[in-house]
């Protein structure tokens, strides 16, 4: 089905482009900050069987996660706050233009932990979004790109982060919602600083409740860095995340 954005601009809503990694139950999901893998089992007691394989009627199954290291998902302000903001209250659209944009992490020596670290940043973001037009989300796909990343198991491996430079940057550009294929905006150890979520939402000065972050994306090769319309499907749930849906579909024109 065609869905006009204005006069001349369209979408096909049947073609759209999954960039969220599927949760499956099991030690392949990918997974980050140490969680335990996601339990997908039937509910089982003396009177019911939540499995049709093992005589039940029906399939009947609990699903046990965590939103931030077992998959795709987009958190709210509440992640590193005091107050009780969620992503149910925090998040009111679900629909944006959005700029895809691709960046090779460069290498750096931390002095203080006396590691290489893989960092995005503020000279990286800027040669990328040269021909910025206002979008208000910002997808960044990090290079080498494959579909290992579907598998991943980032715990204690030091991942990719941004810089506070880079989220300095991004805030000029007045993104809304910042969307990364890496667990985490911010360093994997970092002493609990959080250094670019705060930077990101402003916290503790001045939060900024509407924006969000997605991290543990899969941004498939398909689709080329530039402008798409996206779609960010989560749970109306009261927490400081959601496990989430990215849908991105290409922008067409009459």
């Amino acid at each position: 089905m065609r869905f006009y954005i204005n006069k001349s601009q369209y979408i096909l809503t049947e073609e759209g482009i999954d960039l969220s990694i599927p949760i499956i139950t099991g030690e392949s999901n990918v997974n980050a900050w140490y969680c335990p893998p996601v339990s997908i089992e039937p509910v089982i007691n003396d009177q019911f069987i939540g499995d049709v394989n093992r005589g039940g009627a029906v399939n009947f199954r609990n699903i046990k996660l965590n939103p931030h290291g077992n998959g795709t998902h987009t958190e709210c302000v509440g992640h590193i706050s005091k107050e009780d903001y969620t992503i149910n209250q925090c998040l009111k659209e679900f629909h944006f233009y959005a700029k895809v944009i691709s960046i090779k992490p460069s290498e750096f020596w931390n002095e203080e932990f006396q590691e290489n670290d893989q960092i995005i940043d503020r000279h990286q973001i800027e040669d990328a979004t040269k021909n910025w037009s206002g979008e208000k989300t910002l997808i960044i796909r990090t290079l080498e790109n494959n579909s290992t990343k579907i598998h991943q198991q980032y715990s204690n491996s030091n991942p990719t982060y941004l810089t506070k430079g880079a989220i300095d940057l991004i805030n000029q550009l007045k993104v809304d919602h910042l969307m990364v294929d890496v667990p985490s905006l911010d360093r994997e150890l970092d002493n609990g600083l959080l250094i670019a979520h705060k930077a990101f939402w402003n916290y503790p000065e001045n939060p900024q409740t509407h924006k969000t972050i997605s991290e543990l994306l899969y941004v498939p090769n398909i689709l080329k860095d530039g402008t798409y319309i996206i779609q960010i499907q989560i749970m109306s749930i009261e927490s400081d995340a959601s496990p989430s849906k990215i849908m991105a579909h290409i922008i067409h024109q009459d």
